[in-house]
């Protein structure tokens, strides 16, 4: 087997010369609310995808489509810089010696064996542990960070709250196994720098929930072992409620931050709740609701004095449909990401299974790639998610604060080009000045400000600032908005299909009428605080 090992890396290394590898130095540490390198204290961000390795037949997803490096490539590609790469306990506790092939022999998947030889041979004699470590160090070749997260203690699909694995001394869920497994996991990848973080468990839920418990307990008792095992890496404790409710930490403080070395984790979709309030009610109501159940059950963990690392490990749409609330809430939420400047990662990267809930070859919509693992599913989306894979807010930075204005449904930015205002792409996207609530708002270091000209018009850029204010305003304060010669809003407004070009119109649903369902998502323009220079 370390045969393998040399040769597999042989490989990658090989490979280098064919991509651009992008470089970190690691490890690690918590300063306040951001993640930091800790020898020079300049903050990393971390915009990361989803991988799972956790599911029967416990081999990381899509090795029977696509070579190992030209996946890991599509990573890079794709600007991500980091993988939450699952794994269950039983991988580690009770599969320890079970290979590859064996595991895909029980479930009797003779084609995805067949793509495995294929595509990955090295793996098929490797145990389940030799062979996620496999994939860890492809990451790390490729210059990807790894957060080894702990989705499961079963080799199963997560998550419900009859699974039987969602909180300690649940049915399938030994507390004792749990720790055993991830003190098993931190040890093994000691001195390996690509694992930034070690995630603690996915998603507690079930009846059987208790904060006390979870946080001052399992958690401490978890993270010890990990810390001890393996200083270097950073822990990562879930909220409850499937990862979204860290609330007792607003009457309660850390029993420890280990070395400066936990941080917290959230998730968000677009369901939840009665109904599907993004499709059936006002959408800016929905959205100014969405961001205040995201502040007051897990933002607030990244303000005040004690603020701590929340890294929003979970979010995601249906790549493949699309449908109207997927795509709402990733406007909304793509808001609210980018000016927190928070960590995250997207759900999901695979294109599809090997086997899931008894079914083999699924697709997964929510996937960054095709089922075939060959391409990206949805551009668009990736273009959507541009400017959350920059750093937006650096601890360091001695820059005055500015703003990029976004428009979350397209992932543009606005700018000047040919002598107008114009929508286009965010990276070294212009920057302007506002007193972030009304005023003037200016093209930085050009003495003019933006003005409407009328409905239905391209507003334009004047050195006469004194009279041209605008405001975030409606449920979800994301119209931007200056009032006419009539003391009536008009908001800037990018048409589909988006080409760039930006008019000022009536305001859409921006009054108190919950019932208005007119989409204003066209309409959506964010002011995103910076301190990084372009």
């Amino acid at each position: 087997m370390k045969m393998l090992g040399i040769t597999f890396q042989a490989i990658l290394l090989f490979s280098f010369v064919l991509y651009a590898i992008p470089g970190y130095s690691l490890p690690l540490k918590t300063q306040g609310r951001w993640l930091v390198d800790e020898r020079t204290g300049e903050r990393v961000k971390l915009h990361c995808v989803n991988w799972p390795a956790h599911i029967f037949p416990m081999l990381a997803e899509g090795l029977d489509k696509q070579p190992l490096r030209f996946i890991a490539s599509e990573l890079v590609k794709n600007n991500y810089n980091c993988v939450r790469f699952t794994f269950s306990i039983h991988m580690f506790t009770r599969y320890a010696n079970l290979t590859i092939e064996e595991s895909f022999d029980r479930l009797n998947l003779a084609k995805a064996k067949a793509g495995v030889i294929k595509n990955n041979p090295f793996v098929l004699k490797m145990t389940v542990p030799q062979a996620y470590e496999a994939v860890v160090d492809a990451l790390g070749a490729f210059g990807l960070m790894v957060d080894a997260d702990n989705h499961m203690s079963d080799p199963i699909w997560c998550c419900s709250n009859d699974d039987e694995n969602g909180f300690p001394n649940d049915p399938r869920f030994d507390p004792d196994e749990w720790i055993e497994g991830l003190g098993l996991v931190a040890q093994l990848f000691k001195g390996k720098t690509q694992v930034i973080s070690i995630g603690l468990r996915n998603e507690p839920r079930g009846k059987n929930q208790n904060a006390t418990l979870w946080f001052d307990q399992y958690i401490m008792k978890a993270a010890a072992r990990v810390h001890q095992a393996n200083p270097d890496v950073l822990v990562v404790a879930s909220g409850l409620n499937f990862a979204t409710d860290l609330t007792y930490f607003k009457d309660h403080s850390l029993i420890s931050n280990f070395d400066n070395k936990l941080i917290f984790e959230g998730h968000s979709y677009s369901w939840g709740g009665e109904g599907n309030p993004w499709v059936d009610g006002s959408v800016n109501k929905a959205c100014a609701d969405k961001i205040g159940s995201l502040n007051n059950n897990l933002g607030f963990v990244t303000d005040g004095d004690n603020a701590v690392p929340l890294f929003f490990s979970e979010f995601g749409v249906d790549r493949k449909q699309m449908p109207a609330h997927d795509d709402r809430f990733l406007s909304c939420f793509s808001t609210w990401a980018a000016e927190k400047d928070l960590d995250w990662g997207l759900w999901a990267f695979q294109g599809s299974y090997y086997f899931r809930e008894n079914v083999t070859n699924m697709e997964e919509y929510f996937g960054v790639l095709e089922i075939d693992w060959n391409r990206v599913k949805n551009p668009k989306v990736e273009r959507r998610l541009g400017l959350l894979k920059q750093k937006l807010l650096a601890p360091e930075s001695k820059a005055p604060l500015s703003y990029i204005m976004y428009h979350p449904q397209s992932g543009a930015c606005v700018g000047k080009g040919n002598g107008k205002i114009r929508a286009g792409n965010c990276k070294g996207s212009a920057r302007w000045t506002h007193n972030g609530v009304e005023g003037p708002l200016e093209l930085k270091g050009t003495g003019l400000c933006l003005e409407a000209t009328g409905d239905g018009l391209p507003p334009v850029l004047t050195p006469d600032c004194s009279q041209n204010t605008w405001e975030q305003i409606s449920a979800s304060k994301l119209h931007l908005a200056s009032k006419d010669r009539n003391g009536e809003y008009q908001c800037l407004h990018l048409e589909p299909p988006f080409a760039g070009n930006i008019v000022t119109k009536k305001c859409i649903c921006v009054g108190d009428d919950p019932t208005c369902k007119d989409n204003p998502t066209s309409q959506w323009f964010k002011l995103v605080g910076t301190n990084v220079e372009n």
